[in-house]
């Protein structure tokens, strides 16, 4: 499989924003990276995307483990591995194509829901919940984020970033395993996504400096415009070929 150097530009450069996301909000990587592969390369997803994010969640894991509330944890885990197993099979059920459109429309709605302020009351069935629709979202799509985003809105970032990073470090590697016995994680989406975590990591590193300097909503703005246009271009592609 080859890339045009636009395409492996526009990966590259999604990969950097959502490091650079992921550090100031405690999620966004998949938010960035998701849409720039489902308009390039869809038949990289999801596990490209799962591979890229582990590395940039076991990093922000052990930096922020003092902060990581370990009873949502818990919870969120809980419901989390169930959903892994419904998400794999979504994958390997439904063709390529159609998978493209699913993950599109799933992005185009959980930037929408962001963009309105969504927010949910934080109790213990919500965060099962939550971490059950993760688990599915994030093995079929590569989009476990938003569910969790949205219930935790408004919570501090502190707590929120290695929290969120622990859910993924901790369910990243069951979703590819289950990827794999479905017959659906291959060695170039393997590739492909250790060299994305690569970006991640520098964006990672990069954005400890736009942390400081850069309003958190304006990293929110720029990474909801950036999934809101590709999940629309990924939409026409899938839908008009």
């Amino acid at each position: 499989m080859q890339l045009a150097a636009w395409a492996l530009a526009v990966v590259a450069m999604s990969a950097l924003l959502g490091g650079v996301a992921q550090s100031s909000l405690g999620f966004g990587a998949a938010f960035a990276v998701v849409p720039a592969l489902a308009f390039t390369a869809p038949e990289l997803l999801p596990g490209t995307v799962l591979v890229g994010i582990l590395p940039l969640s076991v990093v922000m894991a052990v930096r922020g483990r003092a902060g990581i509330d370990v009873p949502a944890l818990g919870r969120l885990t809980i419901g989390r591995f169930p959903g892994i197993v419904t998400g794999a099979a979504v994958v390997a059920v439904l063709p390529t194509r159609a998978l493209t459109a699913i993950i599109a429309t799933l992005l185009l709605t959980a930037v929408a829901a962001s963009a309105l302020g969504a927010e949910l009351a934080v109790t213990r069935p919500r965060e099962i919940i939550a971490g059950y629709i993760s688990g599915l979202t994030g093995t079929a799509a590569a989009l476990g984020g938003p569910p969790l985003a949205i219930l935790y809105r408004g919570r501090d970032g502190a707590m929120l970033r290695p929290t969120l990073a622990s859910v993924w470090a901790i369910g990243l590697l069951p979703a590819i395993g289950s990827l794999a016995l479905a017959g659906e994680f291959t060695v170039l989406q393997l590739q492909a996504g250790v060299v994305v975590s690569g970006f991640m990591l520098l964006g990672l590193v990069g954005g400890a400096r736009v942390v400081r300097a850069v309003p958190e909503r304006t990293v929110r703005a720029a990474v909801l415009w950036w999934a809101g246009v590709g999940g629309l271009l990924a939409l026409g592609r899938a839908v008009f070929g």
